[in-house]
């Protein structure tokens, strides 16, 4: 049974990551996997300059963090990123 509930919102467009963007992404995901109950969704909203990584990198980056990639919105200077927490 999914999740009802609100989604969670993260806007990390104006952040400094340092210069380590993949890393950051990382953690972003991972803290979500955390504060995500099993079934819920999650938008993370970044900047497409600093985070602008292939389909097959971002789901990775949700797998390792047991998350899984619902969806990619490419806008024209953004990038949101649903993710959600398995069962």
């Amino acid at each position: 049974m999914p999740y009802i509930g609100n989604m969670i919102t993260e806007d990390h467009r104006n952040i400094t990551c340092g210069g380590d963007p993949f890393n950051y992404l990382k953690s972003v995901m991972k803290g979500l996997s955390i504060q995500l109950n099993p079934g819920q969704d999650a938008e993370i909203i970044l900047s497409k300059d600093k985070f602008d990584y292939d389909q097959q990198t971002m789901e990775g980056l949700a797998r390792t963090t047991k998350l899984v990639l619902v969806a990619v919105k490419r806008e024209t200077d953004d990038l949101r990123l649903i993710v959600r927490k398995g069962n």
